[in-house]
């Protein structure tokens, strides 16, 4: 991508490692995995960074945690909200669960049904609203006025950024001569923080985002040079169903990564389905597509790692999945 050198992004190598050293003791060190399934599909060595294992199943608590242990006892008494398709707000449920804060969690009216009974387990408040990452925002944004809730944003965050970055530092201390990361985007929060971690240390890694062809927020934010609000957003991948972008993950795009992939909902199955019975890994769809990014990829060499971002998703959703695809 083009790099502006005019900005300087608030989300730094100093930032991310600050935020591990404040949540490493409540997350999972997840396992990175060479897959001879993957990489025999692939032509090249494929590692699958397995985030589908952390707490809640899925990476969103890393910068749930690094947001919360940022915030004041007072503003964590005033009530912790956010908008979310299901898996920020599992993460924002179980950091100010672990801080003994209320968590309210604006979901969109046709939300994962595993992910809503997750979220009630862990005691937080469901505010049902719309179907558009960017209708959910904007009921956390009157909620907020209204009770003096503390927001956490669920991917334009420096603080939040930083805790999904940590995945990198992990990742690269795994496997340091990492040659090609896949990131599954959505709003960008992930892609934003891993790429800096990544980047930061070694340049020559190529970082690629990918996301679904329908959901695509990035990729036109990409072309239009500013964020650029999707018409509609279809796809299964429901934790990548962002309408919109925000100018803070699209600069860090900009100037780190290296390419955006567009996959379309079959082959973000068709990866889905190749971990499950392959790699004997559950991914949700949302998760698989960075996989389903490394396979399409004509310009894939070296050492490869796909970042498997959440698992909560049940075999049923699977199967329904396929039927309506005929696969």
């Amino acid at each position: 991508m083009d790099s502006d050198t005019a900005w300087v992004s608030p989300v730094t190598l100093e930032s991310i490692r600050a935020a591990y050293q404040r949540i490493g003791a409540e997350i999972i060190r997840t396992p990175l995995v060479l897959s001879g399934a993957a990489s025999d599909r692939a032509g090249i060595a494929v590692y699958l960074k397995l985030e589908n294992l952390q707490r809640t199943g899925a990476f969103k608590v890393r910068g749930a945690l690094s947001k919360v242990t940022s915030f004041t006892s007072e503003e964590r008494l005033r009530g912790i909200i956010c908008a979310s398709s299901g898996n920020h707000g599992l993460g924002v449920a179980y950091a100010a669960a672990r801080f003994g804060a209320r968590a309210i969690v604006v979901l969109p009216e046709n939300a994962n049904p595993l992910k809503v009974r997750l979220l009630e387990k862990l005691g937080a408040q469901i505010v049902p609203f719309g179907t558009t990452s960017d209708a959910r925002q904007e009921k956390v944004n009157q909620l907020t006025e209204q009770y003096g809730y503390t927001p956490v944003h669920p991917f334009s965050d420096p603080a939040l950024i930083a805790g999904q970055g940590t995945i990198g530092l992990e990742i690269l201390e795994d496997l340091p001569e990492l040659e090609e990361i896949y990131v599954p985007i959505g709003g960008g929060g992930l892609i934003s923080g891993i790429a800096v971690a990544v980047k930061e240390q070694r340049p020559q890694t190529r970082v690629y985002g990918v996301e679904p062809e329908y959901s695509n927020a990035m990729a036109e934010a990409v072309k239009h040079g500013c964020p650029f609000p999707l018409p509609r957003v279809k796809t299964i991948a429901d934790g990548l169903a962002a309408r919109v972008t925000e100018e803070l993950n699209l600069s860090i795009v900009r100037q780190y990564v290296d390419g955006i992939l567009e996959v379309s909902d079959r082959m973000i199955l068709e990866a889905t389905q190749f971990l499950l019975e392959q790699c004997k890994v559950l991914v949700e769809p949302s998760g698989a597509a960075s996989l389903a990014g490394l396979f399409s990829n004509p310009k894939k060499r070296g050492k490869a790692v796909a970042v498997l971002s959440g698992g909560n998703v049940t075999l049923q959703q699977i199967e329904e999945h396929r039927r309506n695809l005929e696969l």
